[in-house]
């Protein structure tokens, strides 16, 4: 029985260290689980845009997926003061959409890629540039 249950144990380890976690978690509602950590990601993409566009963002979260060290947002911003976006006009945008992918990097989290009011499919093949990240927080 204990040559079993360590049998048991090995494959398990083995399992999870070559196919990691799988579990995958649902951001797009705040809750009292995911608060903290989803709170944390919001604000580095909107420090990342407010010094980009020299505005203060709020998101509408349209998809936001987490498993293992990457996540994944798309959703809409709009301005904190509820005024209009403005641009550049020297650079076309298309207003109002936001991606960004996440990775935990040390215990920390960063961000890998992300755009904003793109006028391409800036994402696209991105599972292919982080084969790591599963392909669930993407769906």
């Amino acid at each position: 029985m204990k040559r079993f249950l360590y049998s048991i144990g090995i494959i398990l380890f083995l399992t999870l260290g070559v196919f990691g976690d799988s579990t995958v978690l649902d951001y797009k509602s705040k809750s009292k689980t995911n608060e903290k950590e989803r709170t944390y990601l919001l604000d580095l993409l909107r420090a990342n845009l407010s010094n980009e566009f020299k505005q203060e963002f709020v998101f509408v979260v349209e998809h936001f997926k987490i498993s293992g060290d990457y996540a994944w947002f798309r959703g809409t911003a709009k301005r904190k003061d509820g005024k209009e976006i403005t641009f550049s006009e020297e650079i076309p945008y298309d207003c109002c959409h936001v991606e960004a992918l996440f990775k935990k990097t040390n215990g920390k989290w960063q961000i890998s890629e992300s755009a904003a009011f793109s006028t391409d499919v800036w994402w696209d093949g991105i599972q292919s540039r982080y084969p790591k990240a599963s392909k669930d927080i993407f769906q």
